[in-house]
């Protein structure tokens, strides 16, 4: 492998867990890349008591999740959207995190929020909701912890475990189900 500064780098085995910029890598269709939004605000001066320690999923399309956070704030996301590129996604932002704002008032018409931070990300999301984990058939010797959606962090611990018997030549119990072309 020669470096973008002219090194090369030899090695038996690589282990790719760079998420979504896998894509630049594979050039195969495996993960849908989207665009998401999120707010969080403090509470309204009357204070919303029965709201703390909340949690809300709304699963409909699109879906959207509300929660408290330690600090006495709401948090609320979703506005989600095909991911073109990171310059038209964070120029959406003022627009989808007033949207977001006018969708809490819907939800908590009581609730008047006041937008602290907002931020967009981008994610991926596999056909089946798995991440891929183990070696691509077109890269031997790499291996790949793609820990795709709202359960990366869980996938990535799954994926080092199984990184881990690979490189021992041993077989994963999980391998079939997370493996490239399933």
């Amino acid at each position: 492998m020669t470096t973008d500064y002219g090194n090369t780098i030899k090695a038996k085995k690589i282990i790719y867990c760079n998420g979504f910029e896998s894509t630049e890598i594979i050039k195969e269709k495996f993960v849908t890349l989207l665009s998401t939004y999120a707010i969080v605000g403090e509470c309204s001066e009357k204070g919303m008591p029965h709201l703390e320690n909340i949690l809300i999923w709304n699963t409909a399309e699109p879906y959207l999740y509300m929660r408290t956070t330690d600090d006495n704030r709401i948090l609320i996301g979703g506005e989600d959207e095909d991911f073109v590129d990171a310059r038209k996604r964070d120029a959406l932002l003022e627009k989808k995190a007033k949207k977001l704002q006018k969708t809490l008032g819907k939800y908590i018409p009581d609730y008047d929020m006041r937008i602290d931070f907002s931020w967009g990300g981008t994610f991926g999301e596999t056909k089946d909701g798995l991440p891929y984990i183990g070696e691509h058939p077109d890269f031997p010797g790499a291996y790949f912890v793609l820990g795709f959606g709202g359960n990366g962090i869980t996938f990535s611990v799954i994926g080092m475990e199984m990184v881990s018997d690979f490189l021992k030549n041993r077989k994963h119990e999980l391998s079939e189900y997370f493996k490239f072309r399933r």
